[in-house]
């Protein structure tokens, strides 16, 4: 059932392409301009590393106000794209080739996406410290250490999918709270389990393939590379508007 839900997302993506593209390119264009800006104004664009190693106080400045702008702006970026898409798969809103901002929860989004973000970090962080230390021999093992990667990162795809169904509620305007949103989902909890699997083993091998196919030819990786991320955010969102369509609205699963 899992692969089920990543095929159908797949093909909510590709069956729509046209909309998919209005709902994300012009969005990450602008982000783009953006982050490009922020670069000369901070001076960015002509530090050099070695400048950055010496630890002058302007240029780590310079770098971390970057870095909070890029951070705030690329949530805010993906919380836009993301409404636009949740709302034309669930409520069949066409995106313009400029996607609507006005009268869109994409504020109430980033908060969400926010608080999650937090609300995660207060409960692995905690978890972290308490096993990494009982751990600590075992991972000296590279074996061990790989198992013990792909553990925790399931772990937190589980949890990451099953708290997230709360984004589509934001997006359609009935915001639901991260305790019920874990309840919602709790009857195909086996279900996102496997989903979190299958989708880090999908995004492995796409990054894999990408960085050891086409690493000679520098060009065409980083635009394989951008696809690929592009693919995996509109599949991502397409795979927690589908959970949501299930679990809140008794959709089909899959169709």
């Amino acid at each position: 059932m899992a692969w089920n839900i990543v095929r159908h997302a797949f093909v909510i993506v590709f069956g729509n392409w046209k909309e998919a593209l209005k709902a994300s390119v012009l969005p990450f264009f602008l982000l783009v301009t953006i982050l490009a800006g922020m670069s000369y104004v901070t001076g960015l664009a002509n530090i050099q590393i070695s400048d950055v190693s010496l630890g002058q106080g302007g240029n780590v400045g310079s770098i971390a106000l970057f870095v909070v702008v890029a951070l705030i702006a690329s949530m805010l970026v993906l919380s836009w794209v993301a409404v636009t898409w949740h709302r034309f798969i669930l409520l069949e809103e066409y995106p313009a080739y400029f996607p609507a901002v006005t009268g869109r929860p994409i504020g109430a989004y980033f908060r969400r996406t926010a608080m999650i973000i937090l609300q995660m970090f207060g409960v692995l962080i905690p978890v972290a410290l308490i096993v990494m230390p009982l751990m600590a021999g075992l991972l000296a093992s590279p074996f061990v250490l790989a198992l013990f990667s792909i553990a925790v990162n399931v772990l937190i795809s589980f949890v990451w999918l099953r708290v997230c169904i709360s984004l589509p509620s934001v997006a359609v305007g009935e915001p639901m709270t991260s305790v019920e949103a874990w309840g919602k989902t709790r009857e195909i909890s086996q279900t996102i389990l496997g989903l979190g699997l299958v989708m880090i083993l999908l995004n492995f091998a796409a990054g894999t393939i990408v960085n050891l196919a086409l690493a000679p030819i520098p060009v065409v990786s980083s635009i394989a590379s951008i696809a690929v991320q592009w693919v995996s955010m509109m599949v991502g969102i397409s795979v927690l508007t589908t959970i949501y369509g299930h679990v809140v609205e008794g959709r089909p699963l899959v169709d």
